[in-house]
């Protein structure tokens, strides 16, 4: 880790002065924005906090003065509630404030005070976001009313937007009526329910922020008939299962359970894996089905603007009398930005070296420079911490997005980039702008939205009775 520049002891308390100040100012939010685009429910409630709290900048400085108290028990206190002060409301916003606002580990103070600063600062954004990938509940009580005004309650209140692609497949798209009831069902359940009631269908592959839904095809059965678990976000459904026998070769003989893992379309998983050794199935016999090999790990890279991702299990060929698995049982981990962050910069033709920091990211740009008729802008993201597993090599930095937008909040794509440089914590792109005739480099904003930390979610499911081909 790189400290930053040492912050003398006596300077800290200045530090938190300031952090009690812009923690108190609830209409000032600590994160841009979403441009051109309308904020959701959930989307407001992340940018700045609900209530106006209230941060105790005596009992705040006399903390971090505790944390090098002589009595170990006195330490760990000081820690513990610091911690709890920095996650106490449960907005993204205000914590991260506070953790930017704490004094930042550096040589001048004690090695047991800069391992607690930088322990605190990862507990509070471990804690905000968990806390954001927490499952959606929906309640609604419908009768007759058309598919459009339940997709905007369903936004309204779990933050997810659902979109009616049936023109983008060429279906008819006569209005639908929904009647439903259900309060506090998980998001999955009651989309399920709902979207059975019309016969149709998530297609997963639509890109953007959306989940997109299409007409049933003929002979698909009900969502909601059983086969699915849902699992805090997620959704599991078996989908497909086979079987081969090798006849020269026995040891070739197999089971493949085909698994579709599903998300809320709020999240952004940046990967799934499955440890085979965590699988446990059992025939209609009771007896088990175990896996080809314990060894193998199912690691899944999910693509960009995806909304579910197919995993296949491999379990060894059961007795021919079996019917079904009478259960099927694991645990994955799935990798998952807690919180986005959108970063913005002006005077972008003079802009050099200029760092601006969300979370475990540093963003910086370096220069920009002007190629004929294109605008150059060369930036670096540094990860500058993670126990997640966030790294700069991973594929989730390529689904950043990375625009120009202009004082109306109309946004300007890239005209394309490449990557100049990448190690495992570093990665440096060159992207491409060609502005439209009459525009100056002075009238936009460059926004670059970006995960600011990355969680590790267990996510433990149950199938049963899963048909045996």
């Amino acid at each position: 880790m790189r400290f930053a520049t040492p912050l003398p002891w006596a300077a800290l308390f200045c530090s938190i002065a300031l952090l009690a100040a812009s923690i108190s100012r609830a209409d000032e939010p600590a994160a841009e924005k979403p441009v051109a685009e309308e904020s959701t429910a959930a989307e407001k409630s992340e940018a700045a906090p609900a209530d106006d709290p209230q941060v105790d900048k005596a009992a705040v400085e006399k903390l971090v003065e505790q944390l090098d108290a002589a009595d170990k028990a006195a330490r760990d206190a000081a820690e513990q509630q610091l911690i709890e002060l920095g996650a106490k409301n449960g907005v993204a916003a205000a914590s991260e404030a506070f953790v930017n606002l704490l004094p930042q580990p550096n040589d001048e103070m004690p090695q047991e005070v800069q391992v607690r600063l930088a322990r605190i600062a990862n507990e509070i954004r471990l804690r905000i976001a968990q806390r954001a990938i927490e499952g959606t509940t929906l309640t609604l009580d419908v009768a007759d009313v058309p598919l459009a005004d339940v997709f905007k309650q369903i936004e309204k209140q779990t933050g997810n937007r659902l979109i009616d692609y049936r023109d983008e497949f060429g279906q008819p798209d006569a209005e639908k009526k929904v009647t439903y009831r259900g309060a506090k069902e998980p998001f999955w359940k009651a989309v399920d329910t709902i979207l059975d009631s019309v016969q149709m269908s998530p297609y997963s592959d639509a890109g953007g922020e959306s989940l997109a839904i299409i007409d049933r095809d003929q002979g698909v059965l009900r969502r909601g008939a059983g086969r699915a678990v849902y699992s805090g976000p997620f959704r599991i459904e078996p989908t497909g299962a086979s079987s081969q026998r090798g006849i020269r070769n026995p040891d070739q003989s197999g089971l493949s359970i085909d698994l579709e893992i599903s998300w809320e379309p709020r999240l952004r998983p940046i990967g799934l894996s499955m440890r085979a050794e965590d699988l446990k199935a059992t025939c209609d016999d009771g007896r088990p089905t175990p896996v080809v090999s314990e060894d193998i790990v199912f690691d899944v890279e999910v693509q960009a603007e995806s909304r579910a991702v197919d995993v296949v299990a491999s379990l060894q060929l059961p007795a021919r009398t079996s019917q079904k698995l009478a259960t099927v049982e694991g645990r994955m981990t799935a990798l998952v930005p807690g919180r986005l962050a959108e970063l913005k910069f002006d005077n972008l033709a003079t802009a050099k070296d200029v760092t601006k920091r969300a979370g475990e990211v540093a963003v910086t740009i370096e220069r920009v420079t002007k190629n004929q008729a294109l605008w150059e802008i060369y930036m670096r993201l540094k990860v500058e911490g993670s126990d997640a597993g966030l790294s700069a090599d991973g594929g989730w930095v390529f689904q950043n997005t990375a625009k120009l937008v202009d004082k109306k909040g109309q946004s300007l794509d890239n005209a394309g980039f490449e990557t100049t440089m990448q190690t495992e914590d570093e990665i440096c792109f060159a992207f491409f702008y060609e502005l439209p005739e009459g525009r100056e480099l002075k009238d936009y904003d460059w926004v670059y939205r970006t995960p600011a930390s990355v969680v590790s979610v267990p996510v433990d499911f149950k199938l049963e009775n899963v048909p045996l081909p």
